[in-house]
C-alpha cells in the first residue's frame, strides 16, 4: 500500500467534496448586510493610526456605556456561568422603561437578531414585504435570505412615506410592512396617524425604533403594542446607551406572538455582559438620558456647521445622525470622500441615493468631533 498516497489524499480537499456536501445553493445569491467600515480597516487602509481617527459612520455613541454599567461589569465575578435564560431581571427592566408588560418583550443579540427572528417567524419563500426606500438595508438580506421579496415603496421628496402608494402596493402575497422611526438615513420619524392607518390592513406591521430615544417622542410607539395584534416594535442598547459593542436588542411582540419567537431562538439569547449593562443602563436613566441630551445638543450644531456649506444641504433629523446631499455640481463625492479621509474623518457616504444625487451620512459625536469636521471641509477646493 502507497502510504504517503494515502496522507496525500487524506490531507488534500477533494474535488468531489463540495458535491457530497452542498450548501443550499440560494446562499450564493444572498446580499449580505454591510455594516459601515470599522475603525481598523480605515487605518489598514488609509494608514492613518486608529487613535487619530474619528469615526462617524456606523451611528455609535461618543460617550459609551453609562459609568454605573462600567462599574457593573467590573463587579461581576461570574461570567463562567451561563446567563439566566429567562433574562428575568433584565426584561423587567426593559418592562419598567417601556410600560409594556414583560409577557410582550423579547430579547436579543442586538435587534438584527430580532428582526431575523421575526422575518423567519413570518416570511415564506414567494411571500412580500413592504418598506420605503431609503431606509435601514438590512431588511433587504434578511428578506432574501427567506427567499421572499421585498417591494420598496420610494418616500416622498421630504422622505417621509407615501401612503397611497403603499396601500395601494398590497398584494395577497404581502405579509408584514417594516418601517425604520426615525427612518435611517433619512433621520424622521413616522406619524402616529400614518401607523394606525396601516395597521388597518391587518398585515404584521414592524417599526423598528433603533434610534427613538433621540427623537422628540422618545417612548415612541411601545404604548401601542398591548392593543394591536399585528404591531411589533424593536429596539436596541446600541445607539442610546452605549452598547453596540455587547449586542442587546428587543421586540416588543403582541402575547400571541412571543411563545413561538421564544421557542424558535436558541437560549441565552443575551450575554452575561449584555444582561448586566443594559440592566444598570435601565436602573440609571438619568445618567443615559444626559449623554441623550448632550448628542441631541450637538446634532443641532452638527445641522447648522453643514448647512453652512453651500454645496451640503442636510435634511432635518431625529436620530444620532445627519444625512446630507452632496452637489456633485460643485463637489464630487469622490473628493469630498478623499479630504474627509486624509483629515481621518471616517463617515457613511450613499452614491445616487434617490438616483440623483450623492449623500453622507454623519454620526453625531463629540463637540471637538464637528470642529475636526468642519475644519476637514474647509479644505475641501469647491468648482465655481
Amino acid at each position: 500500500m502507497n502510504t504517503e498516497a494515502t496522507e496525500s489524499a487524506l490531507l488534500t480537499p477533494h474535488a468531489t467534496t463540495s458535491n457530497r456536501h452542498p450548501h443550499q445553493p440560494d446562499i450564493d445569491h444572498l446580499l449580505p448586510y454591510t455594516p459601515g467600515e470599522s475603525l481598523q480597516t480605515f487605518s489598514q487602509r488609509t494608514g492613518i493610526p486608529a487613535n487619530k481617527v474619528i469615526k462617524l459612520n456606523a451611528n455609535e455613541s461618543p460617550y459609551g456605556p453609562v459609568p454605573s454599567a462600567l462599574q457593573m461589569l467590573r463587579d461581576h465575578d461570574w461570567y463562567n456561568q451561563y446567563p439566566d435564560v429567562q433574562a428575568q431581571v433584565l426584561t423587567e427592566a426593559i418592562s419598567r422603561y417601556t410600560g409594556v408588560e414583560g409577557a410582550h418583550v423579547v430579547l436579543g443579540h442586538g435587534s438584527m437578531e430580532v428582526i431575523r427572528l421575526l422575518w423567519s417567524l413570518f416570511l415564506s419563500p414567494g411571500d412580500e414585504i413592504i418598506t420605503c426606500s431609503p431606509t435601514f438595508s438590512l431588511y433587504t438580506s434578511a428578506t432574501r435570505e427567506r427567499r421572499a421579496h421585498l417591494r420598496n415603496i420610494p418616500r416622498r421628496a421630504d422622505y417621509s412615506i407615501d401612503l397611497a402608494a403603499v396601500l395601494a402596493e398590497l398584494t395577497p402575497a404581502a405579509r408584514m410592512i417594516v418601517l425604520c422611526s426615525p427612518n435611517n438615513p433619512t433621520g424622521n420619524p413616522l406619524p402616529e396617524e400614518e401607523l394606525l392607518t396601516l395597521l388597518k390592513t391587518g398585515l404584521i406591521v414592524v417599526v423598528d425604533e433603533a434610534y427613538v430615544e433621540f427623537s422628540s417622542h422618545p417612548t415612541g410607539y411601545a404604548h401601542l403594542v398591548p392593543h394591536y395584534q399585528n404591531l411589533v416594535v424593536i429596539r436596541t442598547f446600541s445607539k442610546w446607551a452605549g452598547l453596540a459593542g455587547l449586542r442587546v436588542g428587543y421586540g416588543l411582540f403582541p402575547e400571541w406572538i412571543v411563545n413561538s419567537a421564544r421557542q424558535a431562538q436558541y437560549p441565552f439569547a443575551v450575554n452575561v455582559a449584555g444582561h448586566l449593562a443594559a440592566t444598570a443602563t435601565l436602573n440609571h436613566l438619568d445618567e443615559a438620558r444626559e449623554r441623550v441630551q448632550w448628542i441631541i445638543e450637538e446634532r443641532e450644531r452638527l445641522s447648522h456647521v453643514l448647512a453652512s456649506y453651500p454645496f451640503l444641504h442636510p435634511i432635518p433629523s431625529e436620530g444620532n445622525f445627519i444625512l446630507a446631499r452632496i452637489d456633485h455640481q460643485q463637489v464630487s463625492l469622490c473628493q469630498f470622500q478623499n479630504t474627509m479621509e486624509k483629515h481621518g474623518l471616517l463617515l457613511r457616504y450613499f452614491p445616487l441615493l434617490d438616483k440623483h444625487h450623492d449623500y453622507v451620512r454623519v454620526t453625531v459625536g463629540l463637540p471637538e468631533h464637528t470642529t475636526r469636521l468642519a475644519q476637514a471641509i474647509e479644505q475641501i477646493d469647491v468648482a465655481l
